[in-house]
C-alpha cells in the first residue's frame, strides 16, 4: 500500500484564501484546511472539474495539517480516491480538496459563519 506523505502543499491561490479567512475568523490555516477538506468530501460532486494549477503555496506537515485525526483523514482520502477511481496522488488530491472547500467557504467573513457551515 502506498504510504501517506509527511508534507503537503496547497496552491498559491489557496494560500491567499487561507490568509484572508484567517484575518476574518482568527482560525489558523491548518484548521481552515480541515474545514475545507470536510466540505469538499461532503459534496457528492467530489472534485468535479477542480484542478490545482500549482503546488507553490503554503506547506504543511501532515501532523499539523490533520492533527490527532491523521489516520481518519488518510482513510477518508483513500476511500475518496477509490470511490472516485483516481490514481493515488495524496498531495495533489488534498490540495484539490482544499481548493474546492475554500471555494465553498468564499462567503465566510466571521467565526460564526464557519460554525454555521457544520450546522
Amino acid at each position: 500500500m502506498n504510504s501517506f506523505p509527511h508534507k503537503f502543499k496547497v496552491s498559491g491561490s489557496s494560500t491567499a484564501k487561507l490568509k484572508f479567512l484567517k484575518s476574518k475568523t482568527g482560525l489558523t490555516p491548518n484548521i481552515l484546511c480541515r474545514f475545507a477538506i470536510a466540505l469538499a468530501l461532503a459534496d457528492e460532486n467530489g472534485l468535479g472539474n477542480a484542478s490545482v494549477s500549482d503546488l507553490e503555496g503554503q506547506e504543511f506537515n501532515a501532523p499539523t495539517l490533520f492533527g490527532e485525526n491523521i489516520d481518519i483523514y488518510e482513510a477518508l482520502l483513500r476511500q475518496f480516491t477509490h470511490d472516485s477511481q483516481l490514481a493515488w496522488d495524496p498531495v495533489r488530491h488534498i490540495a484539490s480538496l482544499v481548493e474546492v472547500g475554500l471555494h465553498k467557504m468564499g462567503h465566510v467573513r466571521s467565526l460564526k459563519e464557519v460554525a454555521q457551515l457544520i450546522g
